[in-house]
């Protein structure tokens, strides 16, 4: 299935995109999109970061059953005052 995936702050910066969409398996939870990214060459320094994530606009736990078409946001930890 097909799932858009979202990239914020810090990813957006050390990926140089703001979103792209992947094919994940049937039953595919939150977790999964993100190993299936970790692959990747860009993402060697994005192990250490803490992430967040949020299905189609709600904060989600990685464990979360994702569906066709939907849109995951990765996200990293905000700071500010």
């Amino acid at each position: 299935m097909k799932v858009e995936v979202l990239f914020f702050a810090q990813l957006k910066e050390v990926l140089g995109t703001d979103r792209e969409v992947i094919e994940v398996a049937d039953r595919a939870v939150v977790q999964d999109v993100v190993q299936a990214l970790a692959c990747r060459p860009e993402w060697r320094g994005v192990a250490e970061i803490p992430l967040s994530f949020a299905v189609n606009d709600a904060f989600v736990p990685g464990t979360h059953a994702l569906a066709e078409g939907d849109r995951v946001a990765i996200l990293t930890p905000v700071s500010g005052g």
